[in-house]
């Protein structure tokens, strides 16, 4: 997995599919270890010591405990990223609402969804919309545009917003990474298959839609990098990237953005469950003048996803 800084999907995929099931490698890793330990703690510490590069990447889905400095700053902005899976669960808008923030940013999330409910519950919030993006703000949107692909007809949405906080103006993206198009049913057929030849059909109808989804994520990290890159604001990056920590798509982001999650939340982070296996798909990324004061996951199942909170502290 960590292959996936030095190898693109285009290159080698097949590292990039070892970052979906990780958690199961690592129960694997973890019923060795136990094993060893109780019946030689010699074999165990040399097991161990062997196994110590599987444990950093659990930890940037499950980060039980924060070895980061807790900051003794006040936050001065929060921020919502939230995939609505187009509010079809009742119970979606309202979970928003109970949980307002400063800027609000939704994926699979369309203005004619939202109109009413913007009047009604979102009064004096800024608010913009792009095909399946939307975003609120309580602070003046001064400048925004869709981060268009030159590259092929991508079916993921990527837009920038230049907001005025009053002291300081900062971007943020709104980035839904295109979807990889495997449905519950596609997983089925795999558990109910009873002969070799169904298993092998249906993996291989998953492995060419990951591998397909895969390789667009990196045609549009191509050209979505150095937009980042040449941003004259500090950078917030919301994101429905549909795919987990360590994959090649986390990692180039998080070579020159920081996880905001991971700086300042414990616990749970995962934040997909549709498949009834949790994965962590959602993320915030920030730049360097924010500091990550609070990061929560609200765990309530009003869509397929988990909204993700984040508190900063923007230093000038």
């Amino acid at each position: 997995m960590y292959l996936n800084k030095i190898f693109t999907p285009v290159q080698i995929p097949y590292f990039n599919f070892i970052s979906i099931g990780y958690p199961i490698i690592f129960f694997v890793v973890v019923l060795f270890l136990l094993y060893w330990l109780l019946f030689s703690w010699r074999h165990f510490i040399l097991v161990l010591i062997l196994s110590s590069g599987t444990f950093y990447p659990i930890y940037l889905s499950y980060p039980i405990h924060n070895f980061s400095k807790q900051s003794k700053e006040v936050a001065n902005l929060s921020v919502m990223t939230f995939n609505t899976h187009g509010f079809k669960e009742d119970g979606t808008f309202e979970l928003i609402e109970n949980n307002l923030t400063d800027i609000i940013l939704l994926q699979e999330s369309r203005e004619n969804q939202q109109k009413k409910w913007k009047e009604d519950k979102l009064e004096g919030y800024y608010s913009e919309y792009y095909d399946l993006l939307s975003i609120h703000s309580k602070y003046p949107i001064i400048k925004t545009n869709e981060i268009k692909q030159t590259e092929g007809n991508l079916s993921g949405h990527a837009a920038y917003f230049d907001i005025d906080l009053g002291f300081d103006t900062i971007r943020v993206i709104n980035l839904y990474m295109e979807p990889m198009y495997i449905d519950k049913a596609l997983v089925k057929d795999i558990i109910k298959s009873n002969t070799a030849e169904e298993i092998e059909e249906s993996s291989k109808k998953i492995e060419s839609k990951l591998i397909r989804g895969m390789v667009m994520h990196e045609k549009r990290l191509r050209e979505l990098v150095p937009f980042i890159k040449k941003s004259p604001h500090p950078i917030l990056l919301a994101s429905d990237l549909n795919s987990t920590p360590g994959s090649y798509e986390y990692e180039t982001l998080n070579s020159f953005l920081s996880d905001s999650y991971i700086q300042a939340g414990e616990g749970n982070g995962t934040t997909f469950h549709g498949f009834k296996f949790p994965i962590r798909i959602d993320y915030m990324f920030h730049s360097k003048p924010f500091e990550v004061i609070e990061a929560k996951v609200i765990r309530k199942k009003f869509s397929d996803h988990f909204p993700v909170i984040i508190s900063y502290k923007l230093h000038n």
